[in-house]
């Protein structure tokens, strides 16, 4: 049995990775056309086809026509949604061995933006980040990529600073809670 709004988000990450979905019309018999995606996603046709129903409603894709075929698009507002899905999968990877480098992210992001920054330190702990001050985290393993991609995401690039350092005073706390003493 699927989570709520489980099959949907599949649907969205298969569209998103390429996966074409077409039929003749969105009718309570066309979920045949869809078996292979059914079994895929481990469903009941009836799941599948509320599904889309749900994902057209909520304007997260839309349906084309191509002659007599209908093809599933995402729109812009579910490409939003897929970004939200790719940060909740987000992680940092912990290479073989430490390089020696501490990534340390900083940021002074406004009150006006304060749901962002509480959202940042949220994932910030969530990636296993240390937080040394209340707007200052630190990890031993790269992750700049993953640091610019929240940036976009909550918008807030202006206000972070990323660096990466060789030491840090007093950095035994830190190995100790990496594991790289």
């Amino acid at each position: 049995m699927n989570k709520k709004g489980e099959v949907g988000k599949q649907i969205l990450l298969a569209l998103a990775a390429g996966f074409i979905i077409t039929t003749a019309m969105i009718l309570p018999g066309s979920a045949i056309m869809f078996s292979p995606l059914i079994k895929k996603f481990k469903t009941k046709k009836h799941s599948f086809t509320k599904s889309l129903k749900i994902l057209k409603r909520d304007r997260l894709i839309d349906f084309r026509e191509d002659g007599n075929i209908s093809k599933i698009t995402i729109t812009e507002k579910g490409k939003k949604k897929l970004l939200i899905y790719e940060l909740d999968n987000l992680e940092i990877k912990k290479p073989k061995r430490w390089d020696g480098i501490w990534r340390i992210v900083t940021f002074d992001i406004p009150e006006k933006k304060k749901l962002a920054r509480n959202a940042l330190r949220d994932k910030l702990k969530e990636l296993g980040f240390c937080q040394l001050h209340k707007s200052v985290f630190v990890h031993p393993y790269p992750c700049l990529n993953e640091i610019q991609f929240i940036e976009e995401i909550f918008q807030i690039g202006p206000y972070i600073n990323f660096i990466e350092a060789k030491t840090i005073a007093d950095d035994d706390r830190l190995k100790s809670k990496f594991d790289l003493l």
